[in-house]
Order: structure tokens, then sequence, then C-alpha cells
């Protein structure tokens, strides 16, 4: 549905990157067929590997997400 990268003021090499999905599924099938190659395309940006976490959308007024409809 979206991507959204912060960038941190105060710690110039901190970045964030939020991804909205309408499905969990959507998210998954990312990962395993997309992700990987995504990866290896910036590795040499990246002091570290990603750390990746999945959140469920509580609610978002950009998006007009009512809880439990996007993963």
């Amino acid at each position: 549905m979206d991507e959204i990268v912060l960038h941190s003021d105060t710690e110039p090499e901190r970045v964030v990157s939020v991804s909205l999905w309408e499905r969990r599924e959507d998210a998954e099938e990312y990962h395993h067929n997309d992700y990987a190659a995504i990866r290896k395309m910036v590795r040499s940006l990246l002091e570290a590997d990603p750390v990746i976490r999945t959140f469920n959308v509580n609610s978002s007024t950009a998006h007009k997400i009512a809880t439990g409809k996007a993963a």
C-alpha cells in the first residue's frame, strides 16, 4: 500500500523504513520472493543488516486504515 522512509536528523546513518501492506500474506510473499534481491542491490549502502519486525496497524489517518485492516 505504501512505503515510508524516515531519516534521523540527529543520527545521519540511521534510517527506518515502514511498509504498509493490504494483507500479511502480501508482505510475506514480498519477503520470500523479492527482499533478497533488493537487499543485495543496496548492501553496499548498509552499515549493518536490516532488522525486520512485523507490527499490526492500529490506525492511520493518512491511509484511512481502521484497526486490523492492514498487515
